[in-house]
């Protein structure tokens, strides 16, 4: 009797653990059957290449948000030579590097000369998307990288121009404040966006939104729009001038091609003749991250041949905020009662004779 109880109470037992192991079991293939797929579909989506998506109505999508900031100087510096493209050990350097380098901005200054530091203000270029660019200038036409001769009529009007403020990091500021024109339109929050679009030393992100007969382009200084028909229309007349130019679009294959002219005097990339200049501009999207963006400056009375740039947008995952250049308008109310104080301020204190007054 005893026996069988103990038989008994083993079988028992070992149907007990049976049943435990069983789910157990089954649990543990269950999840290798889950891992499995979730690698088999992990490699699927690594080997999946990328493929360009289409608008409704057919269009390349280039609509997004998207930072143009860069850490590449317009001009190639000398100590890259006729390279176009850096090492890989070149390229391989973080992001204090970059900070290191500082802005070799393409804003006019000297490649090599320290603009504007990254870190200033929590401006975290590489936590808005920030890609490292491979090539060693903006300017990728000529192939030295370097700005075609000015014509000899352009050259003398450059040489003839007042030297820049040297109080001023940019050479925008004024050197007067007789009226409003002396200010600038960069205090004036008049013209900014391009074209070119080219990085800034802040704010240099792009608002893209296509619809079927145009493409909007927002730049985020001054939230700057500019609406580019795509219906084949005409340009303006010659005689009427826009702050930005008058832009006309159409796509060849993928590119988004947009050619402006009827520039306004006084408001010309790089002091161009407005009467002769063209730029057009090429949007390429090349992968889920990064428009192509090249440009072509054609002004035969201002450089001796056309040259072009190529700066790589990233997308950015936004929001883009508005900006608000209206501290400039009040600034300027400051800016000629100051000059106007400065004026009476040295009469008062004038100590020649009035004829030379």
């Amino acid at each position: 009797m005893g026996n069988r109880s103990l038989a008994g109470t083993l079988a028992a037992a070992i149907a007990a653990a049976l049943a435990v192991t069983a789910p157990v079991a089954a649990q543990t293939a269950s999840s290798a059957k889950r891992a499995g797929s979730a690698q088999t579909a992990t490699k699927t989506a690594e080997k999946k290449p990328w493929r360009l998506s289409y608008t409704p109505d057919g269009q390349p999508d280039l609509q997004g948000i998207w930072t143009n900031l860069s850490f590449t100087p317009m001009v190639r510096p000398a100590k890259y030579g006729n390279r176009e493209f850096l090492t890989k050990e070149e390229m391989d350097w973080d992001f204090k590097a970059g900070v290191a380098r500082s802005y070799d901005t393409t804003l006019g200054n000297a490649a090599d000369s320290p603009f504007y530091d990254a870190t200033t203000y929590a401006l975290d270029a590489w936590q808005n998307g920030i890609q490292p660019n491979p090539r060693t200038s903006l300017i990728v036409e000529p192939p030295n990288g370097q700005f075609p001769p000015l014509t000899p009529d352009a050259a003398k009007k450059r040489a003839a121009r007042p030297a820049p403020n040297p109080q001023a990091n940019t050479g925008n500021a004024p050197t007067k404040a007789d009226t409003t024109a002396d200010v600038g339109l960069g205090v004036r929050c008049i013209t900014f966006g391009g074209p070119p679009i080219l990085p800034s030393v802040t704010n240099s992100d792009l608002r893209i939104v296509q619809s079927a007969e145009s493409v909007l382009l927002e730049w985020e200084w001054d939230s700057r729009p500019r609406i580019i028909p795509l219906d084949g229309r005409p340009h303006l007349s010659s005689n009427i001038r826009r702050w930005n130019g008058d832009s006309r679009g159409r796509w060849e294959g993928n590119t988004l091609v947009v050619e402006t002219t009827n520039f306004r005097p006084g408001a010309t990339y790089q002091d161009a003749n407005p009467d002769t200049l063209k730029i057009t501009e090429y949007f390429t999207r090349t992968n889920e991250t990064t428009i192509e963006y090249k440009f072509t400056v054609d002004d035969p009375t201002t450089w001796t041949v056309p040259w072009s740039a190529i700066v790589p947008f990233s997308r950015i995952k936004g929001p883009m905020p508005e900006f608000s250049c209206s501290e400039g308008n009040f600034s300027l109310v400051e800016i000629l009662a100051a000059a106007r104080a400065a004026d009476q301020s040295a009469r008062e204190n004038f100590t020649g004779t009035p004829a030379q007054r």
